[in-house]
């Protein structure tokens, strides 16, 4: 954790010396867009933080669960689901893919996500949702990740519940 802190930092005093001319040398098209502030004048559509795109730019790909990651029904036997998985592929065009199930069961999601203003928190809109989900981002390193999935709901019995998930990345 103190290695992320110490990049994010540094990061944070290299970001403002960094011309955008230099940004866009780095980096197709595509990416520069997501390098630049996007500012339209509206309340809800503000530049993004220097931790927001740091956050961001560490979520970028894709990564699966390490443990078994849906909620067990507590007094049941064989609550557990063969095969089970969960794997999020962030892109960084502001979309996801979320692939779940089992052995016999395999669900997708599509849809968009952002990192709060503060990096704790990723927020997802999938295609056909009407509101947001969120998800905790209580640890971030490298290649590891720590959710907590405290309100997401998904299919039962593929979600993950109150459950902190721990993913690698792949």
């Amino acid at each position: 954790m103190k290695s992320l802190i110490t990049l994010l930092f540094l990061l944070a005093l290299a970001l403002p010396a960094i011309s955008h001319s230099t940004i866009f040398d780095c980096c197709s098209p595509e990416e520069t867009i997501f390098l630049t502030s996007r500012d339209s004048g509206k309340v809800g559509d503000e530049a993004a933080t220097s931790i927001q795109q740091n956050i961001k730019a560490a979520m970028v790909g894709t990564w699966e669960s390490s443990v078994y990651p849906f909620a067990l029904k507590k007094g049941k036997e064989n609550t557990r689901l063969e095969g089970a998985y969960l794997r999020y592929t962030f892109k960084p065009d502001g979309t996801y893919l979320i692939n779940y199930g089992d052995a016999e069961t395999h669900l997708e999601e599509e849809g968009t996500w952002h990192i709060s203003p503060n990096g704790k928190q990723i927020e997802l809109k999938a295609e056909h949702a009407t509101k947001p989900q969120t998800i905790l981002i209580k640890y971030l390193e490298l290649d590891e990740l720590v959710l907590l999935h405290d309100f997401v709901n998904r299919n039962k019995p593929f979600s993950p519940g109150d459950k902190s998930v721990f993913f690698h990345k792949a």
